[in-house]
């Protein structure tokens, strides 16, 4: 199981589950067109309501990473996952909390470049 859940962070469960999915999906722990776990089985296995994993996936659904068939849930095809206009000005809004908070605490752009590369390097060599 690659979804690790903090009951005790600040940051609502259903979200840490679709971060948590979208990281695997970066990694490559979950290919696309390959099928999730149903809902009753990942909230058993990490010990959560079944309403908040069916949560977690209906709004990934929504954003378009994951398609609901009578089969279940899947990781839609890369071709097929594309950031509508919506989507596109809430994640412009969550650099924007990023580089305010990248001013407020003075992190130099070189950190923030090596943070990043440490980051993007961490995606690409797993799931290999």
């Amino acid at each position: 199981m690659f979804i690790e859940i903090m009951p005790n962070s600040d940051t609502p469960i259903y979200t840490q589950v679709m971060y948590q999915i979208k990281k695997g999906i970066v990694k490559r722990e979950w290919g696309f067109g390959e099928g999730l776990p149903s809902v009753r089985s990942l909230a058993g296995d990490l010990g959560i309501n079944m309403h908040t994993v069916n949560k977690a996936y209906n709004l990934l659904v929504e954003e378009g990473v994951l398609e609901k068939n009578k089969k279940g849930y899947f990781v839609r095809e890369k071709t097929a996952i594309v950031a509508d206009d919506k989507l596109q000005a809430f994640l412009q809004e969550k650099l924007q909390e990023i580089m305010i908070d990248k001013k407020i605490y003075a992190i130099s752009d070189e950190t923030f470049e090596e943070w990043s590369d440490t980051i993007e390097k961490d995606f690409n060599s797993e799931g290999k």
